[in-house]
């Protein structure tokens, strides 16, 4: 049986559920009175780790991702509270954000913009930066879903969320990385089931496409000329295009 999601219920007790904010691949959100009087959201996860199907298997993903990223401490890292088994279902506590990215461009559309103004838009993309090199430096992690839904602002800044996809950069397998992903916004990574690192001498080159750093896979997109020169020391390399799909070697 389902945790029960419905306005005034308390699927933890002394947290009150108001009403939905959202779902995505993982899971839904509703946003909830807290002990104290403090509002807080509160996330779903899709699946039930008592199940084999594939909903408890990506309930699984997102407990073990969760585990790897709940002692991370950061400004611009959406902050969790709390990681409950409820009968079986993930329910995690998390931070308030004010809205996500895309729901702020819709408004800045709707409000006769082209989109979110770029100072603002680059300040935010400078947090979110910041976060994940943070997580990646500190900790080897790496989000492997950042889009525009799971960047949140709060109090005009940015801060990143939504950890189902987070992957060690040592101890990641092939498995598990395409269950809850959005093609649209998804890194090379996700599709050949490995994780790598740009390391500092392929962005100043240029070579913004080129992911990988282990001499077995590098994952091509974008414009291949800008790479071309770098791959000879690659002996296994497997080609994208800019929509995820395996092409030949470019020539």
């Amino acid at each position: 049986m389902s945790v029960l999601r419905e306005p005034h219920a308390e699927p933890i007790p002394g947290y009150r559920l108001i009403e939905p904010l959202g779902s995505g691949g993982f899971g839904e959100v509703w946003k909830c009175e807290a002990p104290g009087g403090l509002f807080k959201a509160v996330k779903f996860v899709f699946g039930n780790l008592n199940s084999l199907d594939v909903d408890g298997a990506r309930a699984e993903q997102e407990l073990q991702a969760l585990n790897r990223v709940k002692e991370v401490r950061h400004p611009f890292v959406l902050g969790m509270d709390r990681i409950e088994v409820i009968e079986g279902e993930l329910v995690i506590v998390m931070e308030l954000a004010d809205k996500n990215l895309y729901d702020h461009y819709v408004e800045s559309q709707a409000a006769g913009l082209i989109g979110i103004p770029r100072d603002d838009l680059l300040r935010y993309l400078r947090d979110a930066a910041e976060a994940l090199d943070y997580m990646c430096e500190k900790y080897g992690l790496q989000h492997l879903d950042i889009k525009p839904r799971n960047l949140f602002l709060v109090s005009d800044r940015v801060k990143v969320a939504d950890f189902g996809l987070v992957k060690h950069l040592g101890r990641s397998g092939g498995s598990g990385l395409l269950g809850g992903v959005t093609p649209l916004y998804a890194p090379p990574e996700t599709f050949v089931g490995k994780i790598s690192a740009l390391t500092p001498e392929q962005v100043k080159s240029g070579a913004s496409a080129l992911l990988g750093s282990d001499n077995s896979v590098i994952v091509i997109v974008g414009d291949y000329t800008k790479v071309k020169d770098q791959l000879s020391a690659f002996k296994d390399i497997t080609f994208f295009d800019t929509e995820g799909k395996k092409i030949p070697a470019p020539q």
